[in-house]
């Protein structure tokens, strides 16, 4: 993605730019890229922004014009120079530490602790706030643009990334910009910008910067994430208006399921703002505050990572059902549903109809008998085709089902039972609210591939292929990025419909594989099941 609007191609970025001397790249992206820096004089170190001054969208302009208005606020990076050399926009500013992205991708766990989100919440507020006061709206509130600072100040949150910032005061009326229902693009984040800028094409205003904070948090304490950012940045316009069909419908309640109260209630203030409303930045501050002191957390908002256990093991109204009591050793369970076993409940009025009951557990009975299952464990011992239509009561665990399905597919003789064969693989991992591809998942794809890489399905295979499995372990420095893996799917899910031969399938099933290995989630998308569906539908045609 270039997005320059002259055909002329980006200089080489020279060795030093005014008095700064470059080092390590930082980082880079759409707009530019950012560097450590020296100065050749005084030898302070900074980060330095370049941008091509051809640039389509110049964000360091923008950013330039806007910092003298937000300097001098806690957490808000000092501008130590800024101008234009050659053919490069600079902008020298603090070194900062790493992001909250950073530290929400290696945490290892699914969801952030709560004491950490309530500080990201009371310091984040604070910030917004600042700028709110000075005029300014920053509207491109993520976790990438939230980055910690460097010791002594490493626990505190800093705002960076002015590049979509806008003044709501005019200069010259000091008054409100006005609200309007012309067209507009969208300017933000697909994940957290709010539902009237993203979905409604509304104008920004401090409300939106809010209720951008408030899905933050949500997504830091919701396992997974929010559901529309688990496929990765939408590639498409069809998967975009998905998207934002999925943001829009989304309801408070749902979002916030299993959460603090408070979460839920500071959405649905965010969403009741009118258009040039005030926010009430402190009550909200005060609130994520309490809620951490009455889960045992601290009442300071300075961040700590990694963060300190709760000084109380107490837990409170606030604290989702499933964490109000600790889980109970296997062996008190075995005592417990004993214990319940042998209760004697007497002569009490039962208020259930016993006979509807036995009726419905014969019947049920009777069924798992015809389809020869083993009612005790709930493990089938026919064949292996009813796997994805077993009754709930008595479904294998996700991995057995797949198990099963790579023992089938090797002894497969045709191309049609092999379709039917991906469909079941298909229906299994989508019956599951985990999308990744265990080992089991790659066992089946590695037996699928050897089916397809076959001249002929005709003779039955009798031996196994010899090639490497493709969930062998990848070291942690090959691994990818989701967007290349996003990336490969894509032209996989276009290109599958094309295939002239089993061979042809047998190379995109490799490539799908693979890339799926080496991306950091290993999880299917949306995507991934098209091609797949387009790999079924596919078999039925060749012969």
């Amino acid at each position: 993605m270039t997005g320059y609007d002259s055909g002329d191609e980006e200089p080489p970025i020279p060795q030093t730019v005014q008095n700064w001397w470059l080092n390590e790249k930082l980082g880079s992206g759409y707009s530019g890229s950012i560097y450590r820096a020296t100065n050749i004089y005084t030898k302070q170190i900074v980060a330095l922004k370049l941008q091509w001054v051809e640039h389509a969208c110049p964000t360091n302009r923008y950013e330039r014009c806007l910092y003298p208005l937000i300097q001098g606020g806690k957490g808000i990076p000092k501008l130590w120079a800024a101008g234009v050399q050659g053919s490069w926009d600079f902008l020298a500013i603090d070194l900062l530490g790493q992001s909250l992205d950073n530290i929400y991708r290696k945490n290892g766990k699914e969801v952030m602790n709560l004491g950490s989100v309530c500080c990201i919440a009371m310091q984040v507020i604070q910030r917004l706030e600042f700028m709110h006061t000075r005029g300014v709206l920053h509207r491109d509130i993520q976790l990438g643009n939230c980055v910690l600072g460097l010791p002594p100040h490493d626990k505190v949150i800093y705002m960076i990334d002015f590049g979509f910032s806008k003044r709501y005061i005019d200069p010259y009326t000091n008054r409100h910009i006005p609200n309007s229902n012309a067209k507009r693009d969208f300017i933000g984040n697909y994940w957290f910008s709010s539902v009237n800028v993203h979905c409604r094409g509304k104008v920004p205003s401090r409300r939106d910067d809010l209720e951008a904070v408030a899905l933050m948090l949500i997504h830091l304490m919701t396992p997974r994430g929010l559901s529309w950012t688990r496929n990765g940045v939408p590639k498409s316009s069809q998967a975009h208006d998905l998207l934002i069909r999925e943001k829009r419908n989304a309801l408070p309640e749902d979002l916030c399921k299993g959460l603090p109260t408070v979460f839920e209630e500071f959405l649905r203030y965010t969403r009741r703002l009118k258009f040039d409303q005030c926010p009430n930045y402190q009550e909200w501050i005060d609130k994520f505050k309490k809620l951490a002191v009455d889960e045992g957390y601290s009442s300071s908002d300075n961040f700590i990572w990694p963060p300190p256990s709760p000084t109380v093991g107490h837990k409170t109204a606030n604290t989702p059902r499933r964490l109000l009591s600790p889980p109970v050793k296997k062996d008190d369970m075995v005592g417990i549903l004993g214990g319940i076993a042998k209760l004697d409940l007497g002569g009490r009025p039962v208020l259930v109809n016993n006979a509807r009951i036995n009726k419905t557990t014969v019947q049920e009975t009777q069924e798992a008998k015809s389809s020869k299952l083993d009612v005790r464990d709930g493990v089938e011992t026919s064949d292996a085709n009813a796997l994805p239509g077993l009754p709930p009561r008595l479904a294998l665990q996700k991995g057995q089902q797949l198990e099963r399905l790579s023992k089938s597919v090797g002894p497969a003789t045709t191309n049609k039972e092999l379709s039917k064969y991906v469909s079941d693989f298909i229906q299994v991992m989508q019956s599951n609210s985990g999308r990744t591809l265990t080992r089991p998942a790659f066992q089946f794809l590695d037996v699928l591939y050897t089916q397809l890489d076959k001249s002929s399905l005709v003779i039955r295979p009798t031996t196994m292929s010899k090639t490497k499995s493709f969930n062998e372990p990848v070291p942690e420095k090959e691994k990818q990025a989701s967007h290349v893996k996003l990336g490969v799917v894509a032209r996989l899910r276009r290109e599958v419909h094309s295939a002239r031969s089993s061979k042809e399938l047998a190379t995109m099933v490799a490539d799908f594989a693979r890339v799926t290995n080496r991306s950091t989630g290993r999880t299917v998308s949306k995507d991934g099941f098209a091609f797949l569906e387009g790999i079924a539908e596919r078999l039925k045609v060749l012969k």
